[in-house]
């Protein structure tokens, strides 16, 4: 979906007050001290996450079913970390078991049909006492801004930014199945957040900063192995 706006995408989240100001500050939050740690970046983007965790001492492998998005992520990582193109609803049948560490999974779980088996591949990668760390968006954001029922299951089509042409498909699901599904694919839950704006937020973006005061935009779990 991204490939047609790759590189407008690109240099928006670089700073975007919802990528660089709140939701990646809140993954590597969750995803703690990553150095000499493997770490899986699946639906790896542009390579922001990727960059960072290889600041912080990570090695790092990942994917993306942009081949834009793969090439601006080797670029952005100066070629230290293994990212290939591939579509994250098939298997990662090039991935070892037990070899990561760490997944992290950005704004991407919502985009994916078959959630579960998607969950299942990223907890056959881990090793026995690895974690998965995602973020998606708030159900009760989709609600917000979409009506109807809170707990309709429906895949919808909109734009990614509400000035954009940037047009999407994902799913929107209650909190309640979002969290079945990772009990179905063998996860618990260590840690849910619901992310604060930063505070350079509040000075850069003042009025982004106060719309999420006040609703949360995304909801990051870190999880593991059941």
């Amino acid at each position: 979906m991204y490939e047609r706006f790759a590189h407008e995408y690109a240099a928006h989240a670089e700073d975007s007050a919802y990528n660089a100001l709140y939701d990646r500050p809140a993954v590597l939050a969750l995803a703690g001290d990553v150095a000499d740690l493997a770490v899986f970046d699946a639906a790896c983007g542009p390579g922001l996450y990727a960059r960072e965790l290889l600041k912080r001492g990570a090695r790092v492998t990942g994917c993306d079913v942009s081949p834009t998005f793969v090439d601006l992520a080797r670029a952005r990582c100066d070629g230290l970390a293994d990212l290939r193109v591939h579509d994250l609803s098939e298997p990662l049948t090039w991935v070892p078991d037990d070899s990561a560490d760490l997944v992290v999974c950005a704004l991407a779980l919502h985009y994916i049909d078959d959630r579960v088996g998607l969950l299942r591949e990223f907890r056959r990668i881990l090793t026995r006492r690895g974690a998965v760390v995602l973020s998606t968006e708030h159900p009760v954001m989709h609600w917000v801004r979409l009506g109807g029922s809170y707990f309709a299951e429906e895949r919808v089509e909109e734009s990614l930014h509400s000035d954009r042409d940037w047009p999407i498909r994902a799913w929107r699901r209650p909190l309640t199945a979002v969290c079945a599904d990772f009990r179905e694919a063998g996860f618990a839950i260590e840690e849910l957040l619901e992310p604060r704006p930063t505070p350079e937020m509040a000075v850069r973006y003042p009025e982004d900063h106060a719309k999420l005061e006040v609703l949360p935009a995304f909801i990051a779990f870190r999880l593991i192995p059941a």
